[in-house]
């Protein structure tokens, strides 16, 4: 009976929380890692935000989508991992030819995906979807040198000191002096002002509840443009800045991100930890507890933090192929933060593009894999041609092509494919190579006639020649091949053929005054050999290729005289 009725009741909150729903946007808790997958009967909430409301066609600009999605009956992030996918009616993903189309994988409830404009102009309608849930943002792609759309996006750094006294700075467009910042309905002291950017000076907290022992106040801040003038507007961020206790000297590290969120087993992945109350020294830790890793700190400003991801593997290899935590430790103060299942090692092999995307058949082309999940030692292949792998990283392999073999002057194009040996995990779908076949080009031939009985040795030069070259004249579809003597990469060196008298033009003659028509009893004309036109080929036996140019050289006949006339 007990048992049946803790069933009933957690059946009961399940379906009290779906039809009342909350929310847990808040990026600033790391939340513990899901140990149940989410109820279909629960629903997904997901939103989209962006960094830009606004973006200039044609440009390399671009803006910071979040996708955050949350459980709809206890407000909890999804679990990690989950699937999803972002579209675009504009511009695309990833790059400036990326996919209007994604499918992105969600840790920590959270993805960021970057979205290129395009050249269209109009409005780029996104909407993002993670199982049963559906989220949707807009951003302005605009003609190219419009007055920036006013807006607020962030505030940086976004905590300071009741006290007041900090220095931040108001991120958006479209600003426009006379401006007015309040934070908290308080003004602040402007220091200065851009189109983009206002640096602001943060007034005191007015709230006795700010400073309360370890209080986190959060406030609004507001912007008014074109103050008293036309065109006056106001955009408030709500929530956009916090007044956290400690007069401004004790911060307190809080992680938003974690960018990539993935890297092979072997660690030295450039990971970005976004968030704020960073104070440098700080340790920065991989692993869930007990199991601690330090990483290589590169850099630390109060909202970022950049590291090399430690290795996975060891005595143990605790956090080999794991979803594990980051920790930052501020060391002067002691101050730390946990951000759970924030990063995975081992993770799915994926290639995302490859530069560049052809090289020639000769080999010796250094191309460079973009991707993920890459795990030295790699099998590379090209156009289904295995590479020589140069270096490898998480996110890189670097090969030079070899030389290959080609019948009938004929590209050669296949996907890239990347296998870890030590695994057997790879991508065999990446983007396709081509192996170019060099043709050979005709510009000249020296000198542009001889005899009927060939030896004549001709220059003939162009570009992209190979050793050994064929070289044929060609007359009515026959050819003769001549004796090539030498040929470079460019030039060739070769005796014409001797041509028999059946390929000669002719002529009727005659040379001793016979009547002509209309005699009704002529007497029979002769018949005189004339020069005749031919057409230079080459051809690479090595490719099948060939060039022809025609009509560049005359044969001219041995016997001139007016026969059997």
């Amino acid at each position: 009976m007990k048992a049946h009725r803790k069933q009933l009741l957690a059946t009961l909150g399940l379906v009290l929380g779906f039809a009342f729903g909350c929310s847990a946007d808040d990026p600033n808790s790391p939340t513990a890692p899901p140990v149940v997958p989410v109820p279909p009967a629960a629903g997904i909430n997901v939103s989209v935000s962006t960094s830009t409301s606004t973006l200039d066609a044609g440009s390399n600009t671009f803006a910071t989508l979040l996708v955050r999605a949350t459980r709809a009956d206890n407000g909890q992030p999804v679990p990690n991992l989950t699937p999803g996918t972002i579209t675009t009616t504009l511009g695309s993903f990833g790059s400036v030819t990326g996919p209007q189309e994604l499918a992105i994988e969600l840790v920590n409830g959270q993805a960021t995906v970057i979205l290129f404009p395009g050249t269209t102009i109009g409005t780029a309608s996104i909407r993002a979807a993670v199982s049963s849930g559906v989220g949707f943002t807009a951003v302005n792609v605009r003609e190219p040198g419009l007055p920036d759309t006013f807006f607020l996006g962030s505030v940086s750094p976004n905590t300071g000191s009741p006290q007041g006294g900090d220095t931040v700075s108001i991120n958006g467009g479209g600003f426009s002096d006379p401006l007015r910042v309040t934070i908290n309905g308080i003004g602040a002291v402007i220091q200065s002002a851009s189109a983009t950017q206002i640096r602001v000076t943060t007034p005191r907290c007015v709230q006795a509840a700010c400073f309360e022992t370890g209080a986190v106040t959060p406030v609004d801040v507001t912007v008014i443009t074109n103050l008293n003038e036309e065109g006056q507007a106001t955009d408030t961020l709500g929530s956009g800045f916090s007044y956290v206790n400690g007069g401004g000297v004790v911060l307190i590290p809080t992680i938003f991100s974690v960018t990539p969120s993935s890297g092979p087993n072997e660690g030295g992945t450039q990971v970005t930890i976004n968030g704020d109350g960073f104070e440098a020294p700080v340790a920065v830790d991989f692993g869930n507890a007990g199991d601690q890793v330090s990483a290589q700190v590169v850099s630390v400003t109060r909202t970022r933090i950049v590291v090399l991801s430690p290795p996975a593997t060891g005595i143990g290899a605790p956090n080999l192929n794991q979803l594990v935590a980051i920790r930052v430790t501020n060391q002067s103060s002691g101050r730390t933060t946990t951000a759970a299942s924030a990063f995975r090692y081992g993770v799915d092999v994926e290639i995302t593009s490859i530069a560049p995307g052809e090289g020639p058949a000769s080999g010796g082309t250094i191309v460079t894999i973009f991707g993920r999940g890459f795990d030295e030692p790699v099998a590379v292949t090209l156009g289904q041609h295995a590479q020589q792998v140069l270096s490898v990283s998480g996110s890189e392999v670097v090969v030079r092509t070899v030389p290959i073999a080609v019948t009938n002057c004929a590209d050669v194009t296949g996907p890239t494919a990347i296998v870890n040996i030590e695994t057997g995990d790879g991508d065999s779908n990446g983007p396709n190579f081509t192996y170019r076949v060099p043709r050979p080009l005709l510009f000249n031939v020296s000198p542009f006639s001889g005899p009927q009985s060939g030896n004549t040795l001709v220059s003939i030069t162009g570009a992209n020649f190979g050793s050994p070259m064929l070289v044929e004249w060609v007359i009515g579809g026959t050819a003769f091949g001549g004796n090539v003597q030498s040929s470079t990469a460019s030039s060739i060196s070769v005796r014409s053929p001797a041509i028999p008298n059946t390929s000669l033009n002719t002529e009727t003659c005659d040379d001793n005054g016979n009547p002509v028509p209309p005699d009704p009893t002529p007497d029979p004309d002769g018949e005189r050999y004339l020069a005749v036109s031919a057409n230079v080929r080459v051809t690479d036996p090595a490719t099948g290729c060939t060039a022809t140019l025609n009509g560049v050289f005359s044969f001219n006949p041995t016997d001139t005289s007016c026969r059997g006339d």
